[in-house]
């Protein structure tokens, strides 16, 4: 231990009279490192443990509807949820999770904002306590718009209501009917859809209010659900897949009109297919060889520098040698002083990943107003041992070859030249060739792929999408404002009249388009 003390006191005393070779290093160092961690939060977060606050992610998989024969996936009806709840033994618990959009009422005005319709055991069942008030009750969840009642994120409450501590109790407007307050979720939980944050959550039974198509507790044949089950500790998927596939099997033997070819299936929750976390999936193996890449000509480049420094310290290993210390101290010494170059790198590293993270907020916005996004990538005590990983191997990587090359001294031709030597002139020529020959051939890698990606991404941005788009597109969001489709009609109807009359108008077209994929899947 006090051997390596003296080694790292050496070792900053060496980095210090070298300075621009240390800013040289760390900067490289910093920028691989960094944008290593700064993935791999984000790998962490959108694909190993997604939902913070929640607990036993490792036995939680998404419920996802299929249908036999068909590719895709098409949601589950709520009656077929009970009596898969009902029926099933190696479930610890099932929960719904329904993300759409409603109409905030605030005074004269009204805002949109995101809300998730789930059943009311569902903040039991994720084991999230809310931080005032409580969740849902279990008779909460039944009966057809009995129970308007609300608990509202921890954002919501501290922007909209000043983090009232008499919240509790109160009430709020959503799509026009009056909702009580019964709770407020933690600050860090966002809901358990990837990327947004909910800022409200209702029960099921409150569902009629937020789905412009009807009621559809009791109606066997919409397929309007997506939600999670957590398996009891010990059962594997595939076992918990056999009991479902069995209960399937039954729904459709008893219900052959709507659930003939009907299936569920069980998905890690790094691959739900209905809230994006499936699709991501490509983009970050393709991030993350990118950046490995990166940390690759970042430890070719301190190698090469740490070369080049061995001859300003020929002289020193040289004496040293003829004072009897061994190549394996010189080498431990050196491996010591590229370590502490990474530990340093490493701090700044997390400083880059954490500046990585915010970065994505100005890179992409909110789709809407009133959605608020939740980027994932915490920096928590995983990121920081990963860290620490990348920061030993790269220390081996940069620092290894050129401390050991650094200690082969021929002593006795050292001793008669002049100052010394470490090395051959041909063996370090050969080495520091083959390094400039990594970070060449990496180096071209890595512009021919970036070549290629913003080659496709122009010709996207130039493709044809079939249709005129110099015209004014205007959007407007009835249902939310609390029209039902009869006055809905009426409205369109009316609206499309009136704006054809407007002078200069040539022709006007009305569609109705569904909600982008943060609130569904698009059925």
């Amino acid at each position: 231990m006090q051997t390596l003390l003296q080694d790292l006191r050496f070792g900053f005393r060496m980095l210090r009279r070298s300075p621009g070779f240390t800013v040289l290093a760390l900067l490289c160092l910093t920028l691989g490192i960094g944008s290593n961690a700064a993935v791999f939060s984000w790998i962490e977060g959108i694909l190993i443990r997604p939902y913070p606050l929640v607990s036993h992610q490792d036995r939680m998989f998404a419920l996802v509807g299929t249908t036999r024969g068909v590719e895709g996936h098409n949601g589950l009806s709520y009656p077929d949820f009970v009596d898969f709840e009902k029926n099933a033994t190696l479930f610890e618990s099932f929960i719904v999770d329904k993300i759409t959009g409603t109409s905030l009422s605030v005074g004269d005005r009204a805002e949109i904002a995101s809300v998730g319709i789930v059943t009311a055991n569902y903040f039991d069942a994720l084991g999230v306590r809310p931080i005032l008030g409580r969740g849902f009750r279990s008779e909460e969840g039944t009966g057809r718009n009995a129970h308007p009642v609300v608990v509202i994120s921890y954002r919501t409450w501290r922007d909209r209501y000043k983090s009232d501590p008499e919240i509790i109790g109160k009430t709020q407007y959503l799509n026009g009917v009056q909702h009580t307050i019964v709770g407020v979720a933690p600050e860090k939980f966002h809901g358990t859809f990837i990327g947004y944050s909910f800022s409200f959550w209702v029960p099921t039974s409150m569902q009629e209010t937020f789905d412009s198509t009807g009621y559809k507790l009791e109606n066997r044949g919409a397929r309007w659900i997506e939600g999670y089950a957590f398996l009891k500790p010990g059962v594997m998927r595939q076992q918990a897949q056999a009991e479902l596939n069995s209960i399937a099997q039954r729904l459709e033997n008893d219900f052959p009109d709507t659930n003939r070819g009907h299936e569920v299936q069980l998905f890690p929750l790094w691959k739900t297919p209905f809230n994006g976390a499936g699709n991501m999936s490509p983009t970050l193996a393709i991030t993350m060889a990118v950046v490995f890449l990166v940390l690759l000509i970042a430890c070719a480049n301190v190698s090469n520098l740490l070369l080049a420094r061995s001859l300003l310290r020929r002289h020193e290993m040289t004496m040293r040698l003829a004072l009897g210390a061994g190549r394996r101290r010189l080498v431990k010494q050196l491996l010591t002083e590229g370590l502490l170059l990474s530990l340093i790198a490493a701090a700044g590293g997390i400083a880059v990943a954490c500046w990585c993270r915010n970065a994505l907020v100005f890179a992409f916005p909110s789709p809407a107003a009133g959605i608020v996004i939740d980027y994932p990538g915490q920096i928590d005590w995983r990121v920081l041992a990963v860290s620490a990983g990348i920061c030993i191997g790269s220390t081996l990587l940069f620092a290894l070859v050129p401390a050991i090359h650094a200690s082969h001294v021929d002593l006795s031709s050292a001793l008669k030249t002049e100052g010394g030597g470490v090395l051959s002139g041909s063996s370090r020529s050969r080495l520091r060739s083959a390094l400039v020959l990594v970070q060449v051939s990496l180096s071209f890698v890595l512009l021919a792929g970036t070549g290629l990606l913003l080659q496709s991404l122009n010709k996207m941005r130039n493709a044809s999408p079939g249709f005129s788009t110099d015209v004014i597109v205007s959007g407007v969001d009835l249902f939310s404002g609390g029209y039902n489709l009869e006055r809905a009609k009426i409205f369109h109807t009316q609206l499309l009249d009136r704006v054809r009359t407007l002078p200069g108008v040539e022709s006007a077209a009305l569609t109705r388009v569904f909600r982008p994929r943060i609130y569904s899947h698009g059925r």
